[in-house]
This record gives structure tokens, C-alpha cells and sequence, in this order.
């Protein structure tokens, strides 16, 4: 092989590696995302839920006499 040809070999597998690592890293940012989405939905759907779950098992005081007021 010529010293052109070797150059050339070691750019081109050099800018194979460059564009493997640059779709992994967005496939692993979109997984990251992805994660962090979920959680979030999830953080919220347990607060909704025992939320409700607190309104059902506690509800409001009925005020009737003027002391309950104070």
C-alpha cells in the first residue's frame, strides 16, 4: 500500500468511528429523554391519584354552628 493509501484508510475508519459515536450519543440522549419523560408522568400521576385518594378519605368539614368557624 501507498503512504496516501494508508492516510486515506486511517480518515476514512477514523470518521467511521466519528459517526458511530455521534448516533450513539442521540440514541442516548433520546433514551435519557425518553426516561426522564416517563418519570415525570409518572411523579404526576401518583400526586393526582393520592391526591384524589386523600379528597375521597377526608372530605371537607361540614360547618354549621357559628363555632366552626373559629
Amino acid at each position: 500500500m501507498r503512504k496516501n493509501e494508508v492516510k486515506g484508510a486511517l480518515a476514512f475508519v477514523l470518521l467511521l468511528i466519528l459517526a458511530v459515536l455521534f448516533v450513539l450519543g442521540f440514541l442516548l440522549l433520546a433514551v435519557v429523554l425518553i426516561a426522564a419523560g416517563l418519570l415525570i408522568f409518572l411523579g404526576f400521576y401518583i400526586y393526582i391519584r393520592l391526591k384524589l385518594w386523600w379528597a375521597k378519605r377526608h372530605p371537607p368539614k361540614e360547618l354549621e354552628r357559628p363555632e366552626d368557624y373559629f
